[in-house]
């Protein structure tokens, strides 16, 4: 139990993700700051290999284009730590943006379940990733995000900071 909870500290330190670590069925609309609008899908695909969950996320920016797809492996769906949920995946990404920039990652991606406020319910979650997306540093190799997610059934609030965006704030409906 010590050595999750520092494999999960350590990964927390090391995230500033996105989507939650488990696959969702949801369709949304979001601000990225500073001008960027996006369209995001995420679904629950059809197929558990050797009883794991598999998903895909779809992101499409506008209106300098950007659109990444990223898919998802959950290895561990219930953790516990503290009482609380602990959710880890793998995932991987793709991703274009114009003009003409071509790249991906793969990496590791958790999520731990908030203590339930009222109504509302809530995910933290983290993902890092390794590979190559052309962002003119040393970042270039790494993939790196947080999110937290509120609840509030059939809908969802995410708020995000990756290795793109500073701040992203969508509206999810969820199914």
């Amino acid at each position: 139990m010590k050595k999750l909870s520092i494999i999960a500290a350590f990964f927390l330190g090391m995230a500033l993700a996105s989507a939650p670590a488990y696959p969702e069925n949801s369709v949304g609309l979001g601000y990225v700051y500073p001008t960027a609008g996006e369209l995001t899908a995420g679904l629950v695909l059809p197929f558990a290999p050797l009883g794991m969950e598999t998903g895909l996320d779809l992101e499409v920016r506008y209106p300098r284009l950007g659109v990444s797809a990223t898919g998802k492996v959950l290895l561990l769906p219930s953790l516990t730590m503290g009482g609380q949920f602990v959710s880890v995946g793998l995932y991987s990404e793709l991703r274009y943006a114009d003009p003409g920039l071509f790249g991906g990652y793969l990496g590791g991606a958790f999520s731990l379940e908030l203590p339930q406020m009222g109504p509302v319910e809530g995910a933290l979650s983290g993902q890092l990733g390794l590979g190559y997306f052309p962002k003119g540093s040393w970042t270039s190799f790494f993939g790196y995000g947080l999110g937290l997610r509120l609840y509030y059934d059939p809908v969802a609030l995410e708020l995000v900071t990756n290795d793109r965006d500073l701040f992203r704030a969508s509206l999810l409906f969820l199914w």
